[in-house]
């Protein structure tokens, strides 16, 4: 219903409208790695896109899930380890998506999102890809993008890594980061074990 809503729209000259279903990783998933759900936020964006080589005014609403996990990090404990998982709408009308975040590359993601995955992950800069898996998610195999940079933690620096996954389902784009300290290997099989209990209905 949306995309035939969307092409009247286009047709009679009115704003376009998509809103995306929730994404969210499951209970078992956050048992299983101990991470715990913080936030969900409710973003909107609006802007003026073309299509078809008319200008409409689109509104876009997203959701964002936020989740992290306590770690000892140069001696403290804090909440090191940090999960995002974020559903766009495709706004798909003839065949082509309205939505500019279906056109970016994962790091070009990593630089849209990293202010979700907390304080301490904000503003990096000189991020380095450095490897890159398939998993399953939402029955769908992937490309999981892992980045390397360094971010601050109790005033020294610390190599993390990030992990970039993005997943069709439904109408929805599903956007996965996680991010954590470099040394602490599960985390990073725990930012996987995540991506793959990811659930939508789209």
């Amino acid at each position: 219903m949306a995309s035939l809503a969307g092409c009247m729209d286009l047709i009679t000259g009115d704003t376009v409208e998509f809103t995306a279903s929730e994404a969210s990783v499951s209970e078992d998933g956050l048992d299983e790695t101990e991470y715990t759900h913080v936030d969900t936020e409710e973003l909107t964006i609006d802007e003026e896109v073309e299509a078809g080589g008319i200008e409409r005014r689109l509104i876009v609403t997203n959701w964002i899930n936020t989740y992290e996990k306590d770690l000892t990090v140069q001696g403290e404990t804090e909440q090191a380890a940090t999960f995002a998982v974020v559903s766009t709408p495709n706004a798909e009308i003839l065949g082509q998506s309205l939505n500019p975040i279906a056109q970016l590359s994962h790091e070009e993601l990593l630089d849209e999102f990293q202010n979700e995955l907390g304080d301490e992950y904000d503003g990096l800069d000189d991020v380095e890809m450095v490897d890159e898996r398939e998993e399953v998610v939402l029955e769908e195999e992937v490309t999981v993008s892992t980045f390397e940079t360094t971010a601050e933690f109790e005033g020294e620096e610390v190599e993390i890594y990030i992990h970039v996954a993005t997943i069709t389902s439904g109408d929805d784009l599903i956007i996965a980061v996680g991010a954590h300290p470099a040394a602490l290997g599960q985390e990073r099989t725990n930012s996987y074990t995540l991506m793959r209990e990811i659930e939508h209905e789209g």
